[in-house]
């Protein structure tokens, strides 16, 4: 499954969980701030959460009203070792999604 993550959102969930100020110019940053993100869930606590493999990221650049005024996005797909542990990624996803939304 994947989600959908403005760059903003991501920015603002390392400084609030973290305290830095970070910069995302490539996939690979997005990956790293996700990664740490994730480490500090809820979910990461449990041992099903072994069950995540990885994570895809794929940057989204969407032109909401003219070709200037764009907005960044990041799909991220969670990788699972086995179909199994569908129910944890369920679970992540609205962990994520709620502490996204609160920011």
């Amino acid at each position: 499954m994947r989600i959908k993550v403005r760059d903003e959102k991501i920015i603002r969930a390392m400084k609030k969980l973290e305290g830095i100020d970070i910069i995302i110019k490539t996939i690979e940053d997005a990956k790293k701030a996700m990664r740490l993100i994730l480490r500090k869930t809820e979910i990461s606590r449990t041992t099903d959460y072994g069950g995540l493999k990885d994570i895809a990221i794929t940057q989204v650049v969407e032109h909401v009203t003219s070709a200037v005024e764009y907005q960044t996005y990041y799909e991220v797909e969670f990788i699972l070792t086995e179909d199994r542990f569908i129910e944890m990624e369920i679970a992540l996803i609205k962990e994520l999604q709620a502490m996204f939304d609160k920011i």
